[in-house]
């Protein structure tokens, strides 16, 4: 069976990303919602609702971790809200990196037991 109820497992782990991921986007540079989906897409969180990031923005931003305002030109149709992050969101971020590397480890050493285990016996 997939990892986790019928498959599910997988699409969560990858959520949980989400957070540190839009963080780094923000990080590199400010951005609207909009083209922060095609970035996520690079980190293969692919297919997300826009109403699942901008909920996960709003989020941020009540935490502290980013800062919106308003765009004042926009090329084409309504002006758009570009967030930025803060510096707080930029200790979150370093943070998320840290417990991901830490894991890494560990990931790394159960697909390494794991390969030679069924190498031996399968």
């Amino acid at each position: 069976m997939p990892y986790g109820r019928h498959g599910k497992g997988r699409r969560r782990g990858r959520m949980r990303l989400m957070d540190p991921i839009i963080l780094l986007c923000l990080q590199k540079n400010s951005a609207h919602g909009y083209s922060l989906i095609e970035d996520l897409a690079e980190y293969g969180l692919i297919n997300i609702d826009v109403s699942i990031l901008y909920r996960a923005l709003h989020q941020m931003e009540a935490l502290g971790w980013v800062t919106s305002n308003q765009e004042q030109e926009s090329s084409q149709g309504p002006p758009r809200r570009v967030y930025h992050i803060t510096p707080l969101g930029e200790n979150v971020l370093k943070e998320y990196i840290a417990d991901l590397e830490k894991h890494l480890g560990y990931t790394q050493k159960i697909i390494q037991d794991y390969k030679a285990f069924t190498s031996k016996h399968l």
